[in-house]
């Protein structure tokens, strides 16, 4: 073979193996999952096709809307909140592939580890996500999907949410869908003392319209002040500490007194207020609801 031919012979091969190294780069499983990184976790679907989502005993269903069920008992569901949930899962992102080896325990996918499962149409599982530790700053988290090696770095903020308890997806408004304007008469027929020493008296607050404006009056002292209109319109917001939980001891049948809130509709809410626990916590029902109300938020609904 002469010299010419062999610089031929030797271009053409060496052309063929860094084209097979290229190839093999551009190919390889680990190259591929670094160019997911950036990409959306979540790939698919969309946020519309969300139709449930699992954290251990926490089910939320959305048709159409959202409710929630904990450890079998059904409880009022935040959709709003749980919305902005779902679009935050959608715009988490695989901001770095940390290893696709089977040892996992420094990223705190061995055991324990959190579970998210999110369901699509039919209420079939679109997405098995584990959910482990964080990095040594905190902000991030490591995930993997069930079934599948990859574990990836994500930001830790959808995961934040999964260290609380069910009351973080319910909705703990005392008075849902109510409005302030509609609300014209507060009643308390006891006296409580709270551990801070705050009393709380009986009173009877009465709305009425005087000079073509709504006015606020005391009708056990026949008095009126605007701060009364104000600290009305605060009840009709006020949210309440946590449900009940099924494994809370059951509620004593002492009241300590009843709040009663009259509305223009001709409707009245009545909230029984119970004996409090050893976190200074109130057990409280309206009959269909038992909650509990921070010593601190007594001052919120009770007048004084």
């Amino acid at each position: 073979m002469d010299y010419r031919k062999k610089v031929t012979f030797a271009s053409a091969l060496l052309g063929v193996l860094c084209l097979t190294a290229v190839l093999g780069v551009v190919f390889s499983q680990q190259a591929v999952a670094q160019r997911e990184a950036q990409a959306p976790l979540l790939t698919g679907f969309q946020a519309s096709d969300i139709t449930g989502l699992t954290f251990g005993e926490v089910v939320l269903t959305k048709a159409p809307n959202w409710t929630l069920t904990y450890q079998g008992k059904a409880y009022p569901a935040a959709g709003d909140r749980i919305d902005t949930y779902v679009k935050s899962l959608q715009e988490l992102l695989r901001e770095r592939l940390v290893t696709r080896g089977s040892d996992v325990k420094a990223f705190g996918l061995d055991q324990g580890f959190k579970t998210v499962k999110i369901l699509g149409a039919g209420g079939k599982v679109v997405a098995d996500l584990q959910v482990g530790g964080t990095n040594d700053l905190g902000d991030k988290v490591y995930v993997r999907f069930a079934g599948q090696k990859e574990v990836w770095q994500t930001d830790r903020g959808f995961a934040r949410s999964l260290d609380l308890d069910f009351n973080t997806w319910a909705d703990l408004s005392l008075f849902p869908g109510r409005k302030a304007d509609s609300l014209i008469r507060i009643t308390f027929d006891s006296r409580i003392e709270a551990a801070d020493k705050t009393v709380y008296a009986p009173f009877d607050l009465v709305k009425s319209t005087k000079a073509g404006k709504p006015a606020w009056e005391n009708s056990a002292t026949k008095t009126s002040a605007d701060s009364i209109g104000t600290w009305a319109e605060q009840v009709a917001s006020f949210r309440f500490g946590a449900f009940a939980s099924p494994s809370d001891a059951p509620a004593s049948a002492a009241t300590l007194g009843t709040v009663t809130l009259s509305w223009s509709d001709g409707t009245r809410t009545t909230v029984k207020i119970g004996a409090p626990d050893t976190k200074n916590r109130y057990r409280c029902t309206d009959g269909t609801r038992d909650f509990w109300i921070n010593d601190w938020g007594l001052g919120q609904i009770l007048y004084k």
